[in-house]
Parts: structure tokens; sequence; C-alpha cells
């Protein structure tokens, strides 16, 4: 997992590589049901919007570790970082199969995460995941 330094002293391009990496250990901690690194990448106040509802960070972490969300497949692809000072935007297409809740969604999504810089740290605020058009 990323150790994340102090983004006050990091140059533009270095807050994006490390929001790049954050991205990457939050998809590996949900694949891996990761309750460390969920914590130390999400917000007190994160908030999770997907397709069929969405949850909290208590919520998300719960959904995570109970085995209600479950990533089978996930790949990535047109990864974007944009910094504007304290806040971050990153976009992404998802080529993802996962189960919520016993209901299996496979398909194309986009992707949106808003990061925010808080005690010289980063912290994922924000995520939606809209599907598609096939």
């Amino acid at each position: 997992m990323s150790d994340q330094q102090p983004a006050l002293h990091s140059s533009k391009i270095e807050t994006e590589q490390l929001l790049r990496q954050m991205n990457d250990d939050l998809v590996k901690a949900i694949v891996r049901r990761d309750e460390e690194a969920l914590e130390r990448v999400l917000a007190e106040d994160f908030v999770f919007t997907y397709p069929l509802e969405g949850d909290d960070r208590a919520q998300f972490i719960s959904d995570v570790l109970s085995g209600d969300l479950i990533v089978e497949h996930i790949t990535r692809h047109q990864l974007n970082v944009r910094v504007f000072g304290s806040t971050a935007v990153l976009t992404a297409r998802d080529s993802a199969k996962w189960i919520y809740r016993g209901r299996e969604l496979e398909g194309q999504y986009k992707v949106i995460q808003v990061y925010a810089e808080r005690d010289n740290r980063w912290r994922l605020v924000a995520v939606q995941v809209c599907p598609m058009a096939q």
C-alpha cells in the first residue's frame, strides 16, 4: 500500500502519482477485503454512489468485509487525474464484474473519484460509478 506523503510539500506530478497509487490501493483493498487499507484511504465523510444505491464509509466498508460487495474482476482504463489545489478528481473507465447483495453486475462503467487534502494527507471523499451504454 502507498505511504501517503504530506500533500503541501508535493509537486502536482507527485500528487497525481500519489493519487494514482491510492486508486490502485483502493481497488486492491476491495478485492482483498482489506479493512486497514480501506480505512486509510477513505475519508470519514466518504460516500460511494453506484447503480443500485449508495453507501457512507461505514456501510461501504461493512459491505466489502461481509461479502455483500464482491469485485470478481476489474480493469481500469483511461485513468486521468486533475489536481485543483487541495482537491483532485480522478476519472476512469472500468470493465468490471461485481456482485452486490447477490445481484451480479457486469459491464463498462465510468468512475469519478474526488480526493481532498486534509491535515496534510489526501483522502478519498467521494466515488460515483455509472454504467455506460453497451
